[in-house]
């Protein structure tokens, strides 16, 4: 008898648990549906300078509006620029190691081996008159 108890529970805590699972793994916020962005990983650094640019523009706003000073707008205003100033440098030593792929061969031109057409066709690797393979 316990032991029907213990699977019913064991059964009834994965179906409460299996969809918080499913949301999670399927549909996770930092990933394209499409597969891995190309700059993913600048992305943090970016929305930071655009929150810091944000800020900056508040700053202008209230200036501009009179609410403050001119003392006060570069005394508020400099720790944004210096942490702005501090991203760009960061920005640009990520972007100065990250390696460069290499561009795949493209190999322009070749010769059938059974048909003797010459296939002028980048990266084919199939004859497109008679459909042999190239490495066949």
């Amino acid at each position: 008898m316990d032991f029907l108890l213990y699977l019913y529970c064991l059964l009834f805590g994965i179906i409460l648990i299996a969809p918080f699972l499913l949301f999670y793994y399927r549909f996770r916020v930092d990933e394209s549906p499409f597969g891995k962005e190309e700059g993913a990983y600048l992305r943090p650094i970016n929305e930071k300078k655009s929150n810091l640019l944000d800020s900056l523009r508040d700053i202008r706003s209230d200036f501009d509006s009179g609410k403050l000073t001119e003392e006060e707008f570069q005394t508020q205003s400099l720790p944004y620029i210096e942490a702005l100033d501090s991203l760009e440098v960061e920005l640009k030593e990520i972007k100065a190691n990250v390696a460069i792929l290499p561009t795949p061969k493209i190999i322009e031109n070749w010769t059938c081996a059974n048909c003797g057409s010459f296939v002028a066709v980048p990266n084919a690797k199939f004859c497109p008159n008679c459909g042999t393979g190239r490495l066949a």
